[in-house]
């Protein structure tokens, strides 16, 4: 394996990792929650010179519901302060006794609650945890401190050391709510990218459920015609035929006119809405697959399994139509790759295969092989998946086992 194709295996396997679903897992929130606790009485240890079991258990309170922080957000964060305020309490009210890891554990949990409310509550949680620690602040330094006796002199004087570890937090604490902010808005623009595009694939839906039933109409009024025809020609190629016989032909004959015309109004219709030309050529089937692959212009391989058969006109013209769009993807994505086409006639199916050695699937939205127009007008695998699924069948496309691309379809004939 050379260098080239090594690389592109590793580029596929990290392509299928799921970073998401890492981040977000529960074991992943247990590792930190414990790592936290575990860093927390190392560094308590180290700046107290000894623990006792007040300050472990404060320890805990303060770092051990972060493996919570995902399910109870807000009690993980009331949790947290607790025992915050108990390191302080315990630590003869040394706030800066209060060691990273439970400053870690306080702002995951409070950037676990900005994310999880909405924009203008999480700013408005963000500035009452900011202001209450500077009160605080100012109730720890001057405890029996009144407005008459607090002077400015103080304020200034005694204040600003006193408040530094709550300004900090609560700068830490701004930075929290304001990369919770950008998430949420990278999340939303995701959700409406997301949004427009499924709205971008039904419409292409709709359009290729309407192609579809253009030619559908096609087919079936063929064999209506032929109803009407022969119940019109019936009277005069039998001999002798009783009167009540002679009546329900000619109303079979009606019937079969009036269901043509009802048939063509639909039809204008639909060409109305998607402003398609009417086409009077008569839809194609598997007989033309041979002059679909000379005009492919590469290597195609064509394997019939099984002994073929007349298939119902739907099934032969969708068909023709799926094998039509691989090749034109291929053609379009993969210029120059060997193509194989495989039809297994089968006793209740119709399976249809195609594969070619090119690059495969990239990561857009389609699976490598885009919805490219091609020359039968259609919308790539959109189309061919309509196709399949309008006759009751199934579809697949993704990589092949062998790389390149797989496109597989079963169309029912019964």
């Amino acid at each position: 394996m050379n260098h080239t194709a090594k690389l592109d295996k590793v580029e596929r396997q990290v392509a299928d990792l799921d970073l998401r679903r890492i981040i977000e897992s529960p074991l992943l929130d247990i590792v930190i929650g414990v790592g936290l606790f575990l860093l927390a009485l190392d560094r308590l240890g180290a700046f107290l010179g000894y623990l006792n079991t007040l300050q472990v258990l404060a320890a805990g309170l303060a770092t051990l519901p972060h493996i919570l922080r995902r399910r109870m957000p807000l009690v993980v964060v009331a949790l947290t302060a607790l025992g915050a305020l108990g390191l302080v309490y315990l630590g003869g009210g040394n706030i800066f006794g209060l060691s990273a890891p439970v400053y870690a554990s306080g702002l995951l949990s409070a950037y676990t609650v900005f994310r999880q409310v909405r924009r203008g509550t999480s700013w408005l949680l963000c500035g009452v945890a900011i202001v209450l620690p500077i009160l605080l602040g100012f109730w720890y330094r001057f405890p029996f401190a009144t407005p008459s006796t607090l002077t400015w002199q103080m304020v200034v004087a005694q204040v600003p050391l006193r408040a530094t570890p709550f300004m900090l937090a609560a700068a830490a604490l701004a930075a929290a709510a304001f990369l919770a902010d950008v998430r949420r808005s990278r999340t939303e623009v995701r959700q409406a990218r997301a949004d427009n595009v499924e709205a971008l694939r039904e419409q292409a839906a709709m359009g290729e459920r309407a192609r579809i039933a253009r030619e559908m109409h096609d087919v079936v009024a063929h064999s209506i015609s032929l109803i009407a025809v022969r119940a019109e020609a019936a009277p005069y190629t039998l001999k002798d035929l009783p009167d009540p016989v002679r009546t329900e032909f000619a109303e079979i004959a009606t019937s079969a006119r009036e269901t043509l015309g009802e048939m063509r109004r639909l039809l204008g219709v639909l060409r109305a809405d998607s402003g398609a030309e009417t086409v009077l050529a008569p839809q194609p089937g598997l007989e033309r697959v041979h002059e679909l692959i000379e005009g492919h212009g590469g290597d195609v391989d064509l394997d019939i399994v099984g002994e073929e058969r007349p298939l119902p006109q739907a099934v032969d013209v969708s068909a023709y139509r799926i094998v039509q769009e691989c090749l034109a993807n291929a053609r379009a994505h993969a210029p120059g790759a060997r193509v194989s086409v495989e039809l297994a006639y089968q006793p209740n199916l119709l399976s249809i295969r195609v594969a070619d050695d090119g690059p495969g699937p990239a990561s857009d939205a389609s699976g490598g092989h885009g919805p490219a127009s091609d020359a039968s007008g259609g919308h790539g695998l959109i189309g061919m998946r309509e196709r399949a699924l309008a006759l009751g069948g199934w579809f697949s496309a993704e990589r092949g086992p062998n790389g390149g691309f797989l496109v597989r379809a079963g169309l029912p004939t019964e």
